[in-house]
C-alpha cells in the first residue's frame, strides 16, 4: 500500500529511518492544512496544501506506524491520529490513493503553517537565510547574479533520483519551464546550492511565478563532498503541466545552462537529453 507522509518521518527528519525498508515513489500534495503541535506537525482537512513524500509500505511498517502514531483502529475516538485513504496528487500530476494520518484533536490557528511544508519551516525557524537549489538557467551563477545580486556562498552537486526536463507550463501564456521528475534512485540530476538571503528568496519567487507557477518546496540535496542536506527547490505545480501544445517562449535560455554546466564542472549528457526531450513538443525557444 501507499502512504503519504508529511512531518518528521520525511527524508531528513528525526524519524526517517522508520522508512529506511520501504520504497521511495516521490514528492507529492495533498489539499488540507498543516500544524506545528511542537515536536510534529499535524495534518487536518482545511483548504490549503501540504507537502510531503509517497512511499509503498508493507503491513509490518504500517503496524509500527499505527503504533508510533497512537492509531487504534477500534478505538479511533481515543487515538492521537487517524488513518484514512484519500487522494494525493504526485508533483506528475497523477493521482494516486494512499493512506494517511490526520491529527485527532483541536490545533490552534496561529499554529498553521501556512506553506504547508514541514521540513522548510524548520529551515526557515532555524535561519534566515536559506540554501535555494538552482537546476535550470540560475545554475549559471552570472545569470543569477543579474537576477537578484551577489550570492553569499554556493555548493554543487546531485538531486537524488531526479531528472531535469523541461515542460510546457499553462494553456493560456503557455511557455516552457525548467523542472525536475523522480524517476528513481539511479538518477541524479546535477544542481547548485546558493545561500541567499530571505529577500533575495523572495525575488527569486516572483521571478519563479510563485505560487501560481511554480512551488518552493524542500528536499534533500547531495553536495560535492557526499554530504546531504535539506535545501530548498523549484518544482512546477502539477496542475500547471500541459503537454502536446506549440508554445512561444519569451526568451531562450539553453545557454545559461549549458554555461552553468561547464562552470561547475557537470557531465552535459544528461542536458542533452533533457533538451531532446522538449524537442518533442516541437517549439523554437526554452523559458527557464
Amino acid at each position: 500500500m501507499q502512504l503519504f507522509v508529511y512531518g518528521t518521518l520525511l527524508k531528513g527528519m528525526e524519524r526517517e529511518s522508520i522508512l529506511n525498508v520501504s520504497q521511495y515513489i516521490g514528492p507529492a500534495m495533498f489539499q488540507a492544512q498543516l500544524f506545528d503541535l511542537g515536536d510534529y506537525p499535524g495534518m487536518k482537512v482545511g483548504k490549503g496544501a501540504v507537502f510531503g513524500e509517497l512511499y509503498e509500505i508493507d503491513q509490518v511498517t504500517l503496524d509500527a506506524l499505527d503504533r508510533l502514531e497512537g492509531y487504534r483502529p477500534f478505538g479511533e475516538k481515543d487515538s492521537l491520529y487517524l488513518r484514512r485513504e484519500v487522494e494525493i496528487q504526485r508533483m506528475d500530476g497523477v493521482n494516486v490513493q494512499a493512506s494517511c494520518y490526520f491529527y485527532n484533536h483541536g490545533v490552534k490557528n496561529q499554529n498553521l503553517i501556512v506553506n504547508g511544508d514541514y521540513r522548510r519551516f524548520r529551515l526557515e525557524q532555524e535561519a534566515t537565510d536559506q540554501w535555494i537549489l538552482a537546476y535550470g538557467a540560475d545554475i549559471s551563477t552570472d545569470f543569477l547574479i543579474k537576477r537578484i545580486g551577489e550570492v553569499k556562498a554556493s555548493k554543487r552537486g546531485y538531486i537524488d533520483g531526479f531528472k531535469l526536463t523541461f515542460q510546457v507550463v499553462g494553456k493560456q501564456k503557455a511557455y516552457y519551464a525548467a523542472n525536475i521528475f523522480y524517476v528513481g534512485s539511479r538518477e541524479k540530476c546535477p544542481a547548485v546550492a546558493y545561500l541567499l538571503t530571505w529577500d533575495q528568496a523572495v525575488a527569486l519567487d516572483r521571478r519563479r511565478g510563485i505560487p501560481d507557477n511554480y512551488l518552493r518546496l524542500s528536499m534533500p540535496f547531495r553536495d560535492q563532498y557526499d554530504h546531504t542536506s535539506i535545501v530548498q527547490a523549484y518544482i512546477v505545480r502539477p496542475e500547471k503541466l500541459v503537454i502536446g501544445i506549440d508554445v512561444n517562449a519569451a526568451y531562450d535560455c539553453i545557454e545559461h545552462v549549458q554555461c552553468g554546466y561547464k562552470e561547475h564542472g557537470f557531465d552535459g549528457s544528461c542536458l542533452t537529453k533533457a533538451f531532446e526531450r522538449a524537442d518533442s513538443f516541437r517549439v523554437a525557444a526554452l523559458e527557464c
